[in-house]
């Protein structure tokens, strides 16, 4: 295969697209995939790789802004219903947003996600046993969700269900900060209903900040509700979520104040 590519006045845009044109290689042209039927195993793969990619190559603050930019503040900024519809849609029969945001950003999300929930191990391992197993048989999203389930040894349906058979979307809310002692417990509601990662930012009263990063594994045994505890002799001022590439729609609940 060759990837003829358009010019660009920014090379790190040519870049950006180029990493992309060069992943579909191996999405759908070497595991032969349907991508007229399942663009998110096709497109949303290149937007995966094009994203990891572009993190070596360029850095990756500028990789985080242009996968946020293209791929991703669409979707985020969107009230539409049809920009929620589930990833598992058959492509053929969506058109305009509904068709780009499931086949290109949200799946990556997915995909990266699972990458977090993981660890970089298992999820190479995972994929590279995916590829192996099925490249150019037609895989269908049950033989990658079922390869993954087997190689890794763990029962995801949970997050397959989530993130690509659902119409939820991302919207993570500080619900409040509890105290007992030393003992801080934070409750923070899964609004949005799906099951991504972010970073729990705590700020104390003495300038000192600790990033308590959750993976998606925080919302497995209950979609809607989770609690992140940690233990401080220090007095916690302020709690904010940062979700990175996984853009809250509604970044106005992500933060809780102490009174």
């Amino acid at each position: 295969m060759m990837a003829n590519d358009e010019s660009y006045a920014d090379p790190a845009f040519a870049e950006f697209v180029a990493a992309h044109e060069i992943a579909h290689t191996y999405t759908p042209f070497y595991m032969g995939t349907n991508e007229t039927r399942y663009g998110f195993m096709d497109e949303g793969w290149a937007t995966t790789f094009e994203y990891l990619i572009n993190q070596v190559d360029m850095g990756m603050d500028k990789a985080t802004a242009l996968f946020k930019q293209f791929r991703v503040n669409r979707w985020a900024a969107d009230p539409s219903p049809l920009e929620d519809l589930p990833i598992i849609t058959p492509s053929d029969a969506l058109t305009g947003g509904a068709y780009g945001i499931n086949a290109y950003g949200k799946p990556a999300l997915g995909y990266l996600a699972m990458k977090d929930l993981l660890g970089d191990a298992l999820f190479a391992k995972s994929l590279h046993a995916y590829m192996e197993r099925w490249h150019g048989k037609h895989p269908s999203p049950w033989d990658f969700f079922y390869t993954f389930n087997n190689v890794s040894g763990r029962n995801l349906d949970w997050f397959w269900s989530n993130w690509f058979m659902s119409n939820y979307y991302i919207d993570l809310a500080v619900r409040g900060v509890a105290k007992h002692g030393n003992d801080y417990t934070v409750a923070v509601e899964n609004i949005g209903g799906m099951d991504a990662p972010f970073n729990l930012i705590v700020h104390f009263a003495d300038g000192s900040v600790v990033n308590l990063h959750q993976t998606p594994a925080v919302w497995e045994k209950n979609q809607k509700q989770a609690e992140v505890a940690f233990r401080s002799n220090q007095t916690v001022k302020s709690v904010d979520i940062d979700g990175g590439i996984w853009v809250d729609a509604n970044p106005a609940n992500n933060v809780w104040t102490a009174k």
